[in-house]
C-alpha cells in the first residue's frame, strides 16, 4: 500500500449529508425511450449549499487528487456542472455528449474506499462526477476507467453541522448517458461495487437515493416492496420508480409530454424546507431539484427558496474555450 496517499481536506456536495444529526434525501431517477432521455435528481441538505451553475470549455487541465499517483489530464469535453459550498465540489454534471454523473449520499456504515495501490491512478471522492464528464463519452468508457483506478477517500470539512470536522466521505455515485446506459457505483468495505445495465437489462440502476447499499434496494425490487409516504431513503427511491415505470407502461416517447410527466418524481421526493421525517425526528430540506434533457443537452434547474427557473444550455457559453464560465448563481445568496 502507498503510504504517501494523501487525504484531501475539502467540502463535498450536498449528497453528503446525513451523518450525526443531519438528514438524508438525494433521489435520482433516469427515463429512457425513443427519442426520450431524461433525468431528474433532488439535492437535499440541511443548510444552504450556495449552488453555482458553471459552464466549462474543453482543454482545461485538471487534476483530480492531491498524491503521487493523482490523475491529471486535459479535459476533452465540454460540460454543464453544478458545484455546492466552497470550494465547489460538482454534485451534477453533464457534458456536451449527454452524459451525466452525479454524487449522492450513502452512509459510514457501507461506504469504506479501499487503500490505494502504489503505481495505480488516483481519483479523490469528491472528484468522481467532474473525472467522469470531462474525459468520457459514455457509460461504457466511464466504467472502463473507474475500474481501472483507485478511487481514494477524502476528508471533508465544516459542512453546516460539522463546523471546525473533518469527516469521510460517505458517497456514491450514479452515471447515465444519452443512450440510456446506466450505473451505479459504491465502495463497501473497501470494495468497488458496480451495477449496470439499461432499462431493459438493469432497471433498478436507473433509481437511486441514499442507505442502505444498492443491494438491498435491488432485494426489494425483486421482492415487490411497495413504496410508504415517508423520507425514507428507500421510500423515495420507490416512489420515484413507480412513477417512471408507469410512464414505460403508458409508452410516454413524446419529449415534451415526458418532461411534463417527469416532475412527477420530483414532486414525490420533494421535502420543502420544513418538513419532519418521524423515523428520525429531522428536516430533510430540497434545496434544488434538476431536470436534465440528454437528447437537447439542456437543464432546468428548480431552487426551493426562489419563484424563479432556470434554464441551461451549451449555447450559453464557449465549448472550444479551456475556461469556465458562471452561469448562475442562487440570487437569495449574497
Amino acid at each position: 500500500m502507498k503510504a504517501s496517499k494523501t487525504i484531501i481536506a475539502t467540502l463535498i456536495a450536498a449528497s453528503t449529508m446525513g451523518m450525526a444529526s443531519i438528514a438524508t434525501a438525494c433521489t435520482s431517477a433516469i427515463y429512457n425511450n425513443g427519442d426520450v432521455s431524461m433525468t431528474v435528481r433532488t439535492m437535499d441538505w440541511t443548510g444552504q449549499d450556495q449552488a453555482e451553475v458553471v459552464g466549462k470549455g474543453r482543454g482545461i487541465e485538471n487534476q483530480y487528487a492531491d498524491t503521487e499517483d493523482g490523475i491529471t489530464s486535459t479535459s476533452k469535453y465540454a460540460s454543464m456542472q453544478i458545484k455546492s459550498f466552497n470550494p465547489g465540489i460538482v454534485a451534477e454534471a453533464m457534458n456536451e455528449k449527454g452524459l451525466v454523473a452525479r454524487i449522492l449520499y450513502l452512509g459510514k456504515d457501507y461506504t469504506e474506499f479501499p487503500e490505494g495501490k502504489t503505481g495505480v491512478p488516483d481519483v479523490s471522492a469528491g472528484e468522481v462526477p467532474r473525472f467522469v464528464v470531462d474525459n468520457f463519452a459514455t457509460t461504457d468508457e466511464a466504467l472502463a476507467a473507474l475500474r481501472s483506478i483507485d478511487v481514494i477517500d477524502q476528508k471533508i470539512c465544516d459542512l453546516p453541522g460539522h463546523a471546525n470536522e473533518c469527516i469521510s466521505a460517505p458517497v456514491h455515485y450514479q452515471i447515465t448517458d444519452a443512450s440510456g446506459k446506466s450505473a451505479v457505483i459504491e465502495y463497501v468495505k473497501g470494495e468497488q461495487k458496480i451495477y449496470e445495465g439499461t432499462h431493459e437489462t438493469a432497471p433498478g440502476v436507473q433509481f437511486m437515493s441514499n442507505d442502505p447499499e444498492f443491494s438491498a434496494h435491488l432485494i426489494m425490487d425483486k421482492e415487490g416492496t411497495k413504496a410508504d409516504a415517508s423520507i425514507r431513503s428507500y421510500d423515495r427511491r420507490l416512489r420515484a420508480k413507480e412513477i417512471v415505470e408507469d410512464l414505460y407502461a403508458r409508452d410516454v416517447k413524446d419529449p415534451a409530454k415526458a418532461a411534463l410527466s417527469i416532475k412527477a418524481v420530483a414532486n414525490n421526493v420533494f421535502s420543502g424546507y420544513d418538513r419532519i421525517d418521524p423515523h428520525v425526528n429531522d428536516v430533510f430540506p430540497t434545496l434544488w431539484t434538476i431536470y436534465t434533457d440528454q437528447a437537447n443537452q439542456t437543464w432546468t434547474l428548480d431552487r426551493a427558496d426562489t419563484w424563479e427557473i432556470e434554464q441551461y444550455n451549451f449555447t450559453m457559453f464557449d465549448n472550444a474555450q479551456a475556461a469556465e464560465t458562471v452561469l448562475g448563481k442562487n440570487p437569495n445568496v449574497k
